[in-house]
């Protein structure tokens, strides 16, 4: 794996217009530390008296840039830490949007620019679609293939550690969990398994249900935002 000097890094980034901040070490440090990028490779000099050398991957230089632009649209670190579950709604509202079905895209303007937790439920449907379903063979259908879509979610989750791609790692274990946890708590209740239902459903609603509704609200508030913009422009114009 190629890799690049903490110190040529940040002339790197310099070069492109990257700013960060009066301290970039403690910036990159930072985001090290959050999980944004990898964790430095620290290499101690030939004389005890010389600092370490630092390093990181070649492609942290792209992944710098990527946080400095997602930071520049309004996202604070702990959002751009959770940009996957941003990604899945978003990755949502656009398979909605690529339908052309006038009354989905109705309803979809209609729930963007609500603010109510509606587009949060729309979003969980899958879910509620597992646990109403009575029919035996419709269920087994839909168990089987959420178990598979965990499982094939975790396989990627797995690939982008190993490339070091955190966000991609964590959007893909996010759908592994989401699967998982509507598979788990449809089979706890059918069993009546009560404290796999209560683990499936805390997992679910921590880990899903949360960062879903947290991105919700960040993609409406967008919205309700560049609508105003919008008409305030029709309203200013002659």
């Amino acid at each position: 794996m190629k890799t690049i000097t903490l110190h040529d890094l940040i002339i790197k980034l310099k070069n492109k217009k990257i700013r960060l901040g009066p301290d970039p070490k403690a910036t990159v440090s930072l985001y090290s530390a959050l999980g944004l990028l990898p964790p430095p490779n620290i290499k101690a000099g030939p004389d005890s008296n010389l600092q370490p050398e630092i390093s990181y991957p070649l492609d942290t230089i792209d992944k710098i840039i990527e946080i400095e632009q997602l930071k520049s649209k309004g996202l604070d670190l702990e959002e751009i830490r959770d940009s996957y579950a941003l990604d899945y709604v978003s990755d949502y509202i656009n398979d909605i949007l690529a339908t052309k079905d006038k009354a989905k895209l109705k309803q979809l303007a209609q729930l963007l620019a609500q603010d109510s937790g509606q587009l949060s439920s729309v979003l969980e449907a899958p879910l509620i679609k597992v646990i109403e379903t009575n029919s035996p063979k419709e269920l087994s259908k839909l168990l089987s293939r959420f178990a598979g879509q965990s499982f094939y979610s975790l396989l990627e989750s797995n690939k982008s550690l190993e490339e070091y791609n955190v966000n991609e790692a964590k959007k893909s274990l996010f759908r592994s969990l989401f699967y998982l946890s509507v598979v788990c708590l449809k089979l706890a209740r059918k069993s009546k398994d009560k404290a796999l239902e209560d683990s499936a459903f805390e997992t679910y609603d921590k880990m899903v249900v949360g960062p879903i509704e947290k991105a919700t609200k960040k993609v409406q508030e967008e919205f309700r935002n560049s609508l105003n913009n919008y008409m305030k422009t029709r309203k200013s114009s002659p």
